[in-house]
């Protein structure tokens, strides 16, 4: 695995490989890995010849791309033997500057996906998402791009800005990791105590009770949405941010499930905040 720092280097390398007729596949992430962003570096492995992993975290309020995790102690060197080991190619690991110069004042945002939701709970964050998410893509120009429905309003948004900007890369998105109780794996779990990890387990059983509804013929999005917040405030360590059920496409609240949906919510527990989803009628290839 060749380790690169600057766009040019980054570019140069890229290059060598599309001469040999490679595909380039992309991974972005946040590092601080776990086997679900693993599990996308996989996937992007056995369908392109050239696999690009990146490991960045946006400064200041621009964080993205993965849960916030202020308590974390990122260990790169632990992160660039999991990607080798999972068969990356190129990992690009650039400093502030290269990706954020002094001059920098361009900022990228989708009006009407990227206010509601997370964007509500922390302003910033997605048009952050979005602006170095286009930065990177530019930088690697994948044909394909590897994200987790994990994080499903940043699939969404991430979807409809290479759309509107008419960047010619397939997104490729790939289910969710859990562990054994259901809880989605994330850098932010390790924040956890044992008695918080164990009230954790209560965003996937919200999702799942407003799932088991929905498969027995409730369409009523606030009964959904109901069921969720049962579940959650019978857990006196989570506090509930929000419990939505949006339409697949806009993330618009709906009154009633009629196509493709998603349940999403957010919670704290301690001094952590988790958050989760769930597609409704429809599924994660």
């Amino acid at each position: 695995m060749i380790v690169v720092r600057r766009t040019g280097e980054l570019h140069d390398a890229i290059l060598a490989r599309r001469v040999a007729g490679d595909s380039v596949g992309f991974v972005p992430t946040m590092g601080m890995l776990h086997d679900g962003q693993l599990s996308l570096v996989r996937r992007a492995r056995s369908e392109n010849g050239c696999v690009v992993v990146s490991t960045f975290a946006n400064p200041g309020s621009f964080t993205s791309l993965d849960e916030p995790s202020p308590g974390g102690v990122r260990d790169q060197a632990r992160d660039l033997a999991l990607f080798e080991h999972a068969q990356a190619d190129i990992c690009f690991v650039p400093e502030v500057g290269a990706l954020y110069p002094p001059d920098d004042t361009t900022r990228v945002s989708v009006e009407g996906l990227t206010r509601q939701l997370e964007g509500a709970s922390r302003p910033g964050h997605l048009d952050g998402l979005t602006t170095v998410m286009l930065k990177l893509v530019n930088l690697v120009g994948p044909a394909r791009l590897y994200l987790g429905q994990r994080h499903a309003q940043q699939v969404v948004i991430v979807r409809r800005m290479l759309r509107d900007l008419f960047l010619n890369v397939d997104l490729v998105i790939c289910p969710t990791i859990r562990e054994d109780d259901g809880l989605a794996l994330s850098s932010a779990n390790a924040q956890l105590g044992i008695e918080e990890r164990h009230a954790a387990a209560c965003l996937y059983q919200a999702l799942t009770a407003a799932n088991e509804a929905y498969g027995g013929g409730e369409r009523s999005a606030e009964v959904l949405r109901w069921r969720m917040t049962d579940v959650l405030s019978r857990e006196p360590k989570a506090r509930i941010d929000y419990v939505s059920v949006a339409d697949a496409s806009s993330l618009a609240e709906l009154q009633r499930v009629t196509g493709p949906a998603l349940a999403l919510i957010a919670v704290g527990i301690g001094r952590t905040r988790l958050t989760d989803n769930m597609p409704l009628a429809w599924d994660v290839a």
